[in-house]
């Protein structure tokens, strides 16, 4: 399986964060087209949207530019994704040029190679386009195979440092400390706090959409709540994005109404910003001569929130 935070029907090109070297791509898409001196080379990628082109070579009537798309249901476009590894060697001259999109029709052949998701899914294809007959019109697709390879490895490459991110200690949406980057970051500073005297709060923020929201949106609200709270904190305090709907601060007050104080000011700033979600907290207060381990804590705190009462009853 990809991971969750891989979706194989958005486009690499609205992906600001996919990590792939794009212009090794191009780079290769220009080597195959000297090789085969092809007129048109480039990788296509199965969208939501269609058959979108991510990268190409040098192209100046721009038909294959990157970013263009054609549209799902092209047969011609499916037989090459789901062809067999080896790819196809196509000859257009055999077909009717009702066929196949306009801009295909005046392509003599095809050279073309499936590119797969490291979960067997497909990606999309390579395609090599030549409107010319030259002695390399009937040459095998086998030159592709590196080329494929290349694309299926980054790729693969791609998903390992999804999954790894998953595992770090940020959460790639907000920036904050994710569970574990607060469970590892979190008792370092408690310890330090109560060896200088300091008295605690654990504060959890809880977000509920009042609407159907989509996850675009819902990333968004979380984004915008998350700045919220790190304007609002101190250096020596801690957050994190605590599970997909909670945050959690780990703050050192001098009183236990300073908490209170920190809630209201966090409700106030969520009050004027046109978030369709509704704010649920709880809090509690901690002294310097408590022996409560951290887990203790976040789980005394997080059991004032209405959905955790509502779990338990």
């Amino acid at each position: 399986m990809l991971p969750d935070s891989v979706n194989p029907g958005i486009s690499l090109l609205e992906n600001d964060n996919h990590g792939l070297n794009l212009v090794r791509w191009m780079h290769q898409c220009e080597l195959m087209k000297h090789y085969y001196q092809a007129d048109k080379v480039f990788v296509l990628q199965i969208t939501d949207c269609g058959y979108e082109v991510i990268v190409s070579a040098a192209d100046n009537d721009m038909q294959f530019a990157p970013g263009n798309t054609f549209a799902a249901e092209t047969k011609l476009l499916q037989r090459m994704s789901y062809s067999s590894p080896e790819g196809l060697n196509l000859d257009l001259t055999l077909g009717t040029a009702d066929e196949y999109p306009d801009e295909f029709r005046s392509v003599l052949c095809i050279l073309s190679r499936p590119v797969h998701w490291p979960d067997g899914s497909v990606f999309g294809c390579l395609c090599v386009l030549n409107a010319h007959a030259n002695e390399h019109q009937h040459v095998s697709p086998l030159m592709l195979e590196p080329f494929q390879i290349l694309l299926q490895q980054d790729l693969t490459l791609m998903c390992q440092n999804h999954r790894i991110e998953a595992l770090s200690m940020r959460d790639a949406r907000t920036g904050m400390l994710n569970n574990y980057g607060f469970i590892m970051m979190a008792p370092r500073q408690l310890n330090l706090g109560r060896r200088f005297g300091a008295h605690c709060g654990v504060i959890f923020f809880e977000l509920t959409p009042t609407t159907d929201v989509d996850e675009e949106s819902l990333n968004r609200c979380h984004q915008e709540f998350a700045n919220l709270l790190l304007t609002t904190l101190r250096a020596a305090d801690i957050a994190a994005h605590y599970d997909p709907h909670k945050f959690v601060l780990l703050v050192f007050v001098d009183l236990e109404r300073d908490l209170e104080h920190i809630v209201k000011r966090v409700q106030r700033l969520f009050s004027q910003s046109p978030l369709p979600m509704l704010l649920d907290f709880s809090y509690r207060f901690f002294t310097p001569d408590s022996t409560s381990k951290l887990v203790a804590m976040l789980d005394e705190a997080r059991g004032g929130l209405r959905s955790t009462q509502e779990t338990d009853a």
